[in-house]
């Protein structure tokens, strides 16, 4: 709470202003918090979908695990990527990537002398990389929505616990102030009055004083 405030209208009435708008915008960020959480939420569950399919991908390549191993490593000098594609969504407000699609490089090979697998295991592994790269995106996704719904949070915090009730503090000191700055005006005004009046009556005995005393002095 602010103690150098100046203690007049002009600052009750700024007050006044500022937690009005303080309890009118609280509500949209309240909003807006519900809405990041619920894409946060959404995205997890993208996630969770994506690394299940990787995993189930992964499992059902492990009963062909004899067969691909011979063709591990050429497989891996095969499947090269040349771009992920990507572009720039806006969810809740926020700009995020959204995956389109890997990109490979047409790395040329021999199919007649190659294994007969190694066209499965050269799809098998495209189908991995694609997998981590859009859940590359995805952990990006939540990350850039969890930052602003961390923002949003403390926005909501500083409105709730400090701003709002500095305003009603700041408002309740003034009117307190300004209370008691009207009672002292009025007991000051009741003192002038008071002494207004003695000071008259004083004046008025003292003139009926001299006039009884004036014929007395003539005779």
């Amino acid at each position: 709470m602010s103690s150098k405030i100046k203690l007049n209208k002009n600052t009750l009435r700024e007050q006044t202003q500022a937690l009005k708008l303080y309890q009118e915008f609280l509500p949209t960020l309240e909003l807006r918090k519900q809405q990041l959480q619920a894409e946060v939420r959404t995205v997890e569950g993208r996630i969770r979908k994506r690394k299940a399919e990787l995993e189930e991908t992964l499992a059902d390549a492990a009963g062909y695990a004899p067969m691909l191993t011979g063709v591990a490593d050429e497989v891996r000098e095969l499947v090269v990527v040349d771009e992920v594609v990507s572009r720039i969504g806006n969810v809740a407000g926020v700009r995020v990537p959204v995956f389109e699609a890997v990109r490979f490089e047409a790395v040329p090979y021999s199919l007649l002398g190659s294994t007969p697998f190694l066209d499965a295991a050269i799809r098998l592994w495209r189908d991995v990389e694609s997998a981590r790269a859009e859940l590359d995106l995805l952990e990006q996704q939540r990350e850039a929505l969890q930052v602003q719904l961390t923002k949003t949070t403390q926005r909501i915090n500083l409105y709730e616990k400090v701003l709002i009730p500095e305003c009603r503090e700041n408002i309740k000191r003034i009117k307190v102030y300004l209370g008691d700055q009207q009672t002292a005006a009025v007991c000051r005004a009741k003192m002038a009055k008071a002494k207004i009046t003695r000071t008259a009556e004083a004046e008025s005995l003292a003139l009926r004083a001299a006039a009884r005393a004036a014929p007395q002095a003539g005779g």
